[in-house]
């Protein structure tokens, strides 16, 4: 060593060594650097081209408002990737990895993202309509004002997902896992929600009417204000749910467990509460007009204010308590009106006799 830096000594010989080495090793990772980008270009411009991509590595890609309609990139890596805007219609991403990129706005109608990877992935008013999401990975992505009418999402996690305001009119989510997501004003009629899982969901002022959510676990879930006319909840769980105001108008919820659940002001009318558990539940001021709570359980339930008529009693009994009284006929009193009376007699009937006037004294 001391030869080859005769004037210096072995501390600043090694000092420059170093900055040698790592001056080699930038250059080198620049190189490849370029390398990787070239190679990046090259595998977009084959996909904007041929439309295929299969199992390509384009992370942090740049794509917003292409045009890639049907294209293939299944198993493509495409985390972190801007595709906002593109159109992806009928797109092949089936175990695709798309670990938070960038698709709010994208059009992926009828698109193929099974098994897909979407975690942390912004799709805030993307179009997924009739696009098969089954046992796609959805924690924490954003889908706020997404449309999924008719999607296939059965077993896809949803996990911590916000879909505020999202549409999923008639969408398939048999198996779903939504716990604490945030559904707050989402719009999911007749959708097939069978065993989803909802614990500790957000769905203030949902509409679910007509939809199907038997054996769904909504435990401690905020269903305040929810629309959940003629909604089928047979046998689900939902303790300590919040379904203050909740309309259940018609709905089904045979056997369901409500131990615990907040009913203050809930509309029950005609619902079907047959061997439900109501037990330690709040119906303050609900209305169960018409419901039948054949075999339910209200042990410590509170029931201040429950409007009762024509409602059929967990012992089978029908409580009429507060049904309306319907006023009777509008009759006159003859001895009250006896002109009235002579003016309304039949023709031909003898005159009314009025009472003879007290004698003069």
């Amino acid at each position: 060593m001391s030869s080859l830096f005769p004037a210096m000594d072995r501390k600043d010989a090694m000092a420059l060594l170093t900055i040698a080495v790592f001056l080699g090793s930038l250059v080198t990772a620049i190189g490849l650097v370029r390398m990787g980008n070239a190679a990046k270009a090259g595998r977009v411009s084959q996909l904007l081209r041929t439309k295929a991509c299969v199992s390509c590595d384009l992370e942090r890609v740049r794509l917003n408002h292409a045009e890639l309609d049907e294209v293939d990139l299944q198993y493509a890596n495409l985390q972190d990737a801007l595709m906002r805007g593109a159109d992806l219609k009928r797109a092949n991403l089936s175990s695709a990895n798309l670990t938070r990129a960038a698709l709010d706005r994208a059009d992926l109608r009828r698109g193929l993202l099974t098994d897909a990877t979407l975690g942390g992935a912004v799709l805030a008013e993307a179009r997924l309509e009739e696009a098969d999401l089954r046992r796609a990975y959805l924690g924490d992505a954003d889908l706020e004002g997404a449309r999924l009418n008719a999607a296939y999402l059965g077993e896809a996690i949803f996990s911590r997902a916000n879909l505020r305001a999202a549409t999923l009119n008639r969408a398939y989510l048999v198996g779903a896992n939504l716990g604490e997501a945030n559904l707050t004003g989402v719009d999911g009629r007749q959708s097939d929600m069978r065993r989803v899982y909802l614990g500790n969901a957000r769905l203030r002022d949902a509409r679910l009417r007509n939809a199907n959510l038997s054996r769904a676990n909504l435990t401690r879930a905020d269903l305040r204000r929810a629309k959940l006319q003629q909604t089928t909840l047979s046998d689900a769980d939902l303790t300590a749910a919040n379904l203050s105001e909740a309309n259940l108008t018609g709905a089904s919820l045979l056997r369901a467990n409500l131990g615990r659940a907040q009913l203050p002001g809930a509309n029950l009318q005609r619902a079907n509460l047959q061997s439900a558990n109501l037990r330690r539940s709040n119906l303050t001021g609900a209305n169960l007009t018409g419901a039948n709570l054949t075999g339910a359980s209200l042990n410590g339930a509170k029931l201040d204010g429950v409007i009762l008529c024509r409602t059929t009693m967990p012992d089978g009994a029908i409580a009429q308590d507060d049904c309306p009284i319907s006023p009777a006929p509008f009759s006159v009193d003859p001895a009250a009106n006896p002109e009235s009376h002579a003016s309304n007699a039949s023709p031909g009937a003898a005159p009314a006799k009025l009472p003879s006037p007290a004698p003069s004294p």
